[in-house]
């Protein structure tokens, strides 16, 4: 399936490694101009090489996320390197993994509102009116399994990206008339530096663990963006609004 990304500009926000770059390196090869971000600038020289290895236009910053600086920043440098962003695709930052809600401090309550919701409105709104003024655009975030009961572990970032997801529905209404689209990818057990931190510090056993998924294995960060590069493409104008769960069938919930 040819997604016809050609000529298309995309952000990928936290694109510089693990799912992030997967989905940065395949809207590059469906033919988008991509502007890739990350905090370490190695990383960063290291996937802006991977892409261009393969063929693939693509910029790197070296930049945070959360901040109105950094979404003026990104969306800057994305129009002067590439012209106005038609895809924005938010991929937050490694969470704090601390449990236990009357230990958790608030600063990582704060700090995990930064990173999913405030990182989110930020670069939406820089990137929204030239996506109304053109009349099309596509914005994703990759949020987590949040149709389905909380984990027994309570970390902030659970409860926290609940409001992204809000936020998304949110924008999903407002600008449908302008061919706007914005859907959250919940993503399940995906193999990552993240997954791999979590079952340490809970004591998980890696492979008793994946035993307990239907399909008994992780998921990919190639399996991930393979659907946020459908979601960014024209076949997908009438899905909005949605999360999306990309979990192998882990999930029991019907909805």
């Amino acid at each position: 399936m040819n997604f016809n990304l050609t000529n298309k500009v995309a952000i990928v926000a936290g694109g510089s490694r693990g799912s992030g770059l997967a989905i940065a390196a395949e809207l590059a090869a469906e033919g988008a101009a991509v502007v890739l971000t990350g905090r370490n600038a190695d990383i960063v020289q290291s996937a802006v090489a991977k892409i261009t290895a393969a063929g693939g236009k693509v910029k790197g910053l070296t930049t945070g996320m959360t901040s109105v600086d950094d979404a003026k920043q990104i969306v800057d440098a994305t129009r002067h390197a590439f012209g106005e962003p038609d895809i924005l695709v938010i991929n937050p930052p490694m969470p704090i993994l601390r449990s236990g809600f009357e230990v958790i401090p608030n600063e990582d309550y704060a700090s995990a509102h930064e990173m999913f919701t405030m990182s989110l409105v930020n670069l939406a709104r820089e990137v929204l009116p030239s996506m109304k003024a053109r009349r099309w655009g596509r914005i994703v975030e990759l949020a987590t399994i949040v149709k389905t009961p909380h984990l027994d572990i309570p970390m902030p970032h659970q409860n926290i990206r609940v409001a992204s997801v809000s936020i998304i529905k949110t924008i999903s209404f407002e600008y449908a008339k302008y061919a706007i689209t914005a859907n959250s990818v919940a993503p399940g057990a995906i193999r990552s530096d993240i997954a791999k931190e979590y079952l340490d510090t809970y004591g998980f056993d890696t492979e008793k663990f994946i035993e307990t998924t239907p399909m008994q294995r992780f998921g990919t960060g190639e399996e991930i963006a393979a659907l946020v590069t459908f979601l960014c493409s024209e076949r997908a104008g009438f899905i909005s609004g949605e999360v999306i769960r990309i979990d192998g069938g882990a999930s029991r919930s019907l909805f």
